[in-house]
């Protein structure tokens, strides 16, 4: 009588050798994804946080470029109480100049007296000035700028108003007397030269 042997059957709980094979290849391939995200968020909220701390409208950041603290050329500025240095462009095209202002006076003739001669010199005069409002009150109080001009002009030695020097002391001497204030006024003019535009002596 011949007996026939029976094949064990896997336990419940055993798993084929494919199926422990694909959970081997499975599971680093989860852990990486999983990394992946973790690494995709957090570089999303780093992002997201500095945006949201930025000022709007922020200046850029500036190069420590140009001109640093008040006597210390070339060099940035520090410390604390330090004005932060900035890029100055130059200028796109020349800059322009004011024109000048000119104050034309009507010519003057006066008698020079010493104790050996006498001699009359005939001198016109234009007046430069700083500013409209020195031309302005120099037209307005022209019968006084006059008269301060003749009594410089008349006490004037016929031998000095006739060399160079003498005629810058007299130059000088008029300016002087009609930038002083006028009455009631409390500050004074601002002539800043005193052209010769006629000069004779007889």
């Amino acid at each position: 009588m011949a007996t026939s042997k029976s094949t064990p059957l896997p336990a419940r709980g055993a798993s084929s050798p494919r199926a422990g094979g694909l959970g081997r290849i499975l599971r680093p391939l989860l852990a990486l994804l999983v990394l992946l995200i973790v690494a995709a968020a957090s570089a999303g909220a780093t992002w997201f946080i500095t945006q949201r701390m930025q000022p709007q409208g922020a200046a850029p950041v500036q190069l420590g470029v140009g001109q640093g603290q008040p006597g210390q050329p070339g060099q940035a500025g520090q410390g604390p109480q330090a004005t932060p240095a900035t890029f100055v462009a130059p200028p796109a095209g020349p800059i322009a100049v004011p024109a000048p202002i000119f104050v034309p006076l009507e010519p003057f003739t006066v008698t020079l007296q010493n104790p050996d001669t006498e001699r009359i010199m005939h001198v016109g005069l234009t007046l430069r000035v700083s500013d409209e409002q020195t031309r302005t009150r120099l037209e307005k109080y022209m019968p006084e700028v006059r008269s301060r001009i003749l009594m410089v002009l008349s006490s004037q030695s016929p031998i000095g108003v006739q060399t160079q020097q003498g005629k810058t002391d007299m130059a000088n001497a008029i300016k002087q007397a009609v930038n002083r204030p006028f009455s009631p006024l409390p500050d004074g003019q601002y002539v800043t030269d005193v052209l010769f535009t006629a000069f004779v002596v007889q």
